[in-house]
């Protein structure tokens, strides 16, 4: 078993030997000039160099880059997501290319880690209408399974799964994904490869080949340069490497585990998810708070509470215990990540835990209300109703069915999973029908500041200034014109629809007494939109 610091080291071993300069990190933060609040890849401040931007450090490099991501939150507690995580990069900029890459990669995770090959599947690029078929790839890929004594296992799959970019324009090429064998058996069967077994198998490492050019219409063009962008997840790694079934159970995870077992006196094998989750967000909070973020209602800050919050609910779950002491042991046993402001971390995260038990309180105030207004004779409380609270709050079901046994009252399930969906449905088409008129929302909003969210503290307000009366021409199904109105505030309660969370349905009251329904909320680059009826 080789234990995360030992990959650490191995890892930076072998790329010295190889000529490579190590990068400092960067801020878990995106700069201002980024469009992204958090940086979501290792490879995400080098996009200049990869240009063809002369890089100070050299044309080979490598780091142990920190990484948020937020896009598969929902994911989170499943066997391999995480929120925080950290990428294994290494890059050629203009240096090596292809073969010298992949023989490389392969070099690493066999004799260094010594992965067994017969274990390994690949992918390689199948070529599309915008660039051929990655033959080079594939040539390499087969001279290495000769190598091996074995046949390496190639799939040709699509841009979709075998072509990586930073965003829709900018640098991008085809790419070879590398997959390792997690199925019940020890090694795969014979037939078996990425394209028709990928539910036992998971990939561990990437080369992307970077030598073309993506412009805002989508056409393609040749670099001035060649580049080779490696990612390999390090969590992952570690949880191959250790021999567990997921990354929750290697040494980064297990200390934290056992804190939220010791002080919740509840199992992991009995509350995977919570526990998962817990931990997750723990790490995740820790480590942006640490690099200077603040809870806020705007951009990263939001995130962060947001975050915390879904660590609150998930505690909730386990138990009536002391935020303090867990937050307090829980950054205790990831300390040796990296150095922490310890004091600091557990004065943020405590005042955001003390702001949202507040709306807690007026949460369950109002479902209580909801409880004794229902017919003592019917046992099983509406889903509809269920949803409205989770709509309005974003509070997990769990918890309100919590409230609920507690009363000897059962849920309507299906009813709220079912006005869920609806929801759902209506933000979609209703979404589609105002957006996909590519409307140039910059050029309405040009001046107006980021829109202060209070919903979470205020849920009664009323000191809302008007910024601004939109007029947006549309028309109905049947292709009559008409116009949407949009209103703008510089505070609001009304949560916009994200996070795959419905917005508010709630009635806007203005200055002059007019009373506008709110069909939906949108946020466009920090502004919240109010569109009204």
């Amino acid at each position: 078993m080789i234990s995360s610091t030992q990959l650490r080291q191995l890892r930076f071993n072998f790329r010295i030997s190889k000529n490579h300069k190590q990068l400092p990190e960067v801020s878990l933060i995106a700069d201002k000039t980024s469009t992204a609040l958090f940086n979501v890849a290792g490879m995400q401040p080098l996009i200049p160099y990869l240009m063809g931007k002369p890089h100070p450090l050299g044309k080979k490099l490598f780091n142990i880059q920190k990484c948020i991501r937020t896009v598969d939150i929902d994911e989170v507690g499943d066997a391999s997501h995480l929120t925080f995580f950290e990428m294994m990069g290494n890059w050629s900029l203009g240096d090596y290319f292809k073969k010298d890459a992949i023989h490389r990669s392969r070099e690493f995770l066999t004799k260094v880690l010594n992965f067994d090959p017969r274990k390994l599947a690949v992918t390689v690029f199948a070529g599309d209408e915008n660039a051929p078929r990655d033959e080079e790839t594939a040539s390499y890929r087969e001279e290495e399974g000769k190598k091996s004594w074995i046949n390496l296992k190639i799939s040709y799959l699509p841009a979709k799964n075998n072509r990586r970019s930073p965003g829709p324009v900018g640098p991008c090429g085809p790419d070879t994904e590398i997959f390792y064998r997690v199925g019940e058996s020890e090694f795969p069967p014979e037939s078996s490869n990425v394209e028709n077994d990928e539910d036992n198998r998971m990939e561990i490492r990437n080369n992307v080949f970077m030598e073309y050019y993506r412009d805002e219409a989508g056409k393609l063009s040749k670099l001035t340069q060649q580049n080779v962008d490696t990612g390999m997840g390090f969590e992952r790694m570690c949880s191959v490497l250790q021999h567990v079934e997921s990354v929750y159970e290697t040494d980064l995870f297990t200390p934290m585990l056992q804190v939220i077992a010791r002080l919740t006196g509840s199992t992991y094998t009995d509350h995977i998810k919570p526990f998962r989750i817990i931990a997750d967000h723990a790490r995740t909070a820790f480590m942006l708070i640490n690099d200077g973020l603040l809870p806020s209602n705007i951009w990263a800050g939001y995130v962060l509470r947001m975050i915390i919050r879904r660590m609150v609910f998930n505690i909730k779950l386990l138990g009536d215990i002391s935020y303090e002491n867990i937050i307090k042991e829980l950054l205790e046993s990831v300390k040796d990540l990296r150095a922490f402001d310890q004091e600091e971390i557990i004065r943020v995260m405590m005042e955001e835990i003390n702001l949202f038990n507040k709306t807690v309180r007026e949460w369950h105030a109002i479902l209580i209300k909801l409880i004794n207004t229902q017919d003592p004779a019917n046992k099983t409380f509406s889903g509809n109703e269920a949803f409205k609270l989770y709509d309005t709050y974003g509070f997990p079901l769990e918890l309100t069915k919590n409230v609920l046994k507690e009363h000897g009252l059962t849920l309507d399930e299906e009813g709220f999973h079912k006005a869920m969906s609806q929801a759902k449905e209506k933000s979609r088409q209703s979404t589609k029908e105002m957006f996909k008129k590519g409307i140039d929302w910059s050029k309405y909003l040009e001046g107006i500041p980021q829109t202060e969210f209070i919903g979470y503290e205020n849920l009664n307000f009323n000191e809302a200034k008007l910024l601004k009366r939109i007029e947006i021409p549309t028309s109905d199904s049947t292709g009559k014109e008409s116009w949407q109105e949009v209103l703008v505030f510089d505070k609001t309660p009304f949560y916009p629809e994200m996070w795959g969370q419905m917005w508010d349905f709630w009635e806007i009251t203005l200055e002059n007494g007019e009373t506008k329904k709110v069909t939906n909320v949108q946020k466009f680059a920090g502004v919240i939109l109010h569109f009204v009826a």
